[in-house]
């Protein structure tokens, strides 16, 4: 693919409404014109195209196919990002910005901070609405590094404490049986108290013994399951699932995350943990889709998501503040 076909196929996604016809983002005006500038290649200093921008006949302002979108600012070009998509898709389990900077050969800051965006553009789709119907709910524990003792005689079983370094944070997975998987950085207690505003009034909620749903059962649907035995609020021996009550889902989507961690990225910083577990949840939900189905959603949603201001120049404001 040229620079030339790939502006044009983010001018295709980015006004798809209007089948290609670009219009002012600032002020909705249909009339604009095009203007076209040579760019040159920034590793190569070779002539690849002209870049093409559109100025409002309305209110005069210029604008790019990538100006209000995740990808505003860029600094790649549009068939690099659209190749780097294409790349990070293909990972079942999550794709290291180390191994993406080489295949793209870009620097490794630049991998990460698309990389980051692009979870925020999967963030998004996966918060869209409430859940409904049927939801499961189950938590986990993500992140975070405990360096065993030198001598066994000092070792602690980690086993025993999910949290002993401090570092490594709750995750609780909400997943509608048929429909979108939502995750969310806090325990089930803190999950519990904000459900309300998760899911949809009427919807059944399915959990395990954990006492932390327990006051839920006032105000919806809640159907238990008893994984340990050791619970005496009598939910029924001790099961994975029964009579159609299981949490399987959620944990599956725990499983994708943890494999992710362990196999792919091997460390996952406390700040980033949300957008790891968004990256996954998405991943999960969109299993059964093609490469083909996902590259072009995640491109769509990216040029219809606005400007992160997290990720825009996260490297220049560290350097600043250092």
């Amino acid at each position: 693919m040229s620079e030339e076909e790939a502006v044009d196929a983010f001018v295709l996604l980015r006004w798809a409404e209007t089948e290609g016809q670009p219009y002012c983002p600032y002020c909705g005006c249909a009339v604009v014109y095009r203007v076209d500038r040579t760019v040159k290649n920034r590793k190569t200093g070779e002539i690849i195209g002209k870049r093409r921008k559109f100025t409002c006949v309305d209110c005069l302002k210029q604008f790019s196919p990538t100006s209000g979108t995740i990808f505003h600012g860029r600094k790649l070009e549009h068939r690099d990002i659209l190749f780097g998509i294409g790349l990070w898709v293909n990972g079942a389990k999550g794709e290291a910005a180390l191994h993406l900077c080489r295949d793209m050969n870009v620097n490794v800051k630049t991998a990460f901070v698309l990389e980051k965006k692009l979870r925020e553009v999967m963030g998004a789709l996966q918060h869209a609405e409430k859940l409904s119907g049927e939801v499961e709910g189950d938590a986990t524990y993500l992140g975070g590094y405990v360096k065993p003792a030198n001598f066994k005689k000092h070792r602690r079983d980690r086993r025993k404490a999910a949290n002993q370094s401090g570092k490594r944070q709750a995750i609780t997975v909400l997943r509608q049986r048929g429909g979108r998987t939502r995750a969310f950085v806090q325990t089930e207690k803190e999950t519990a108290a904000k459900m309300r505003d998760l899911v949809e009034i009427g919807t059944t909620l399915i959990f395990d013994e954990a006492k932390a749903w327990d006051g839920l059962e006032a105000m919806f649907d809640v159907r238990r399951i008893n994984h340990d035995g050791n619970d005496t609020r009598n939910y029924g021996e001790a099961a994975y699932s029964r009579d159609g009550v299981s949490t399987n889902l959620a944990e599956s989507s725990h499983a994708r995350l943890k494999r992710s961690e362990k196999g792919v990225y091997h460390r996952v910083a406390g700040d980033y943990v949300q957008g790891y577990a968004d990256e996954m949840t998405w991943r999960e939900d969109h299993r059964r889709k093609s490469n083909g189905e996902q590259f072009l959603t995640i491109v769509a949603a990216g040029l219809h998501h606005p400007p992160s201001r997290e990720w825009k120049g996260y490297f220049q404001r560290r350097k600043l503040a250092a």
